[in-house]
């Protein structure tokens, strides 16, 4: 099935001036945002050319050792890259301003990069949830925090790259880049704001009701652009008050998250009509689960979670992978044995409350199709 990369052997001969920027150049830019850009493009005002970004990268990487990568993202965008780079569309469209912070004392995971477009606008990408533990932490702590360390530095990286251009913007990212993305053009300063025409977020989780309920977000709303797949995983996490485009995915389940499967006709991606059941029973369960917790709860859980997670040294997925899954579950119950009495009932009860959300939306799901079926006979 059509992917980004079969767009890029079908139209990457068109110049942008002749097929104007769309919803696959943006999600071909917030996927090269997962490319460890270290020693190719500094975080200074130095701008790269795709094309010398790709061959300095595979001067300095082994093709064989990106497929080692856990996340698929992570895998795949130097290969996107490189076939981009060979294209009369994207080689010569320049990066710049490129920084990558990873703080586990602050829960931080955070990459940005900023694309020069042949229209003279900006392309601001934001980097998804990568194979860090601490990346997959942050996340859960949107749960609990208004704003995490990520969202403030979103929000920091826009207001800068702003000052420094008087450039128009787009701003986008995938999963938790999409996330950002919307946090940080609602939430910069005035100058900035001004300048964005149009935010996209990928298959990006939503935000907690202080946000949503925010002049600032409903200011925004109208530039945002939200893509998903049909059987969305990520981006019913939390709340969201935009349209999501819905479309068609080569994978199943989890998998569709991959931004890779989103399939592709011409300049655009196909639509699916609805939400699959399974991404909406899944809301349904976050949503029950969620909302019978405090954010003092949710904080412990999360850090018990990854406290064991990361209990025996494991920093990556990497590390989680070359385990088997006995070996996680022993690692984590030898942490949580380790814990005060009171932390391992809540971190049972917590658990249990997700077993029970699961139960009754099934059970209501069951009695409302059992119903259909009996109005049709």
């Amino acid at each position: 099935m059509p992917n980004m990369m079969d767009y890029l052997d079908w139209r990457g001969d068109i110049s942008f001036s002749v097929d104007h920027f769309n919803e696959v150049d943006n999600l071909i830019l917030s996927e090269l945002a997962y490319v460890p850009f270290e020693g190719i493009v500094s975080d200074s005002g130095e701008k790269v050319r795709i094309k010398d970004a790709s061959d300095r990268f595979f001067e300095m990487h082994d093709e064989s050792s990106l497929t080692a990568a856990n996340a698929p993202a992570v895998a795949k965008a130097p290969l996107l890259m490189r076939k981009a780079a060979n294209t009369k569309r994207f080689q010569g469209l320049r990066i710049y301003n490129y920084v990558n912070e990873v703080d586990e004392s602050s829960k931080l995971q955070f990459a940005a990069m900023t694309f020069i477009l042949p229209d003279h606008s900006l392309y601001v990408a934001f980097r998804g949830t990568d194979h860090t533990i601490v990346g997959w932490e942050e996340d859960f702590n949107m749960s609990f925090l208004n704003r995490t360390p990520g969202q403030m530095c979103a929000i920091k990286y826009i207001n800068m790259i702003s000052k420094h251009s008087l450039r128009r913007m787009r701003v986008g990212g995938h999963s938790k880049g999409g996330n950002f993305a919307v946090y940080g053009s609602a939430f910069a300063d005035s100058l900035a704001r001004e300048k964005i025409m149009e935010v996209y977020s990928n298959d990006g989780p939503g935000f907690r009701p202080e946000v949503i309920e925010s002049v600032e977000y409903k200011a925004i709303l109208p530039k945002v652009v939200s893509i998903v797949p049909e059987h969305t995983i990520v981006s019913q996490i939390m709340e969201s008050a935009y349209k999501k485009k819905i479309v068609k995915s080569s994978e199943t389940g989890l998998m569709q998250h991959d931004a890779m499967s989103w399939q592709v006709m011409g300049n655009r991606f196909v639509e699916a009509s609805s939400l699959g059941e399974d991404s909406k029973i899944f809301d349904h369960t976050l949503r029950k689960w969620i909302s019978g917790f405090d954010d003092e709860t949710r904080s412990q859980f999360v850090s018990i979670l990854f406290e064991g997670l990361t209990y025996d040294g494991s920093n990556t997925t990497e590390d989680l992978k070359e385990k088997t899954r006995l070996q996680r579950l022993n690692t984590m119950r030898k942490r949580v044995s380790e814990l005060p009495v009171e932390k391992q009932k809540l971190f049972g009860a917590v658990l249990i409350k997700l077993a029970t959300s699961y139960a009754s939306v099934m059970m209501d799901e069951w009695k409302k199709r059992s119903h259909e079926q009996a109005k049709n006979r």
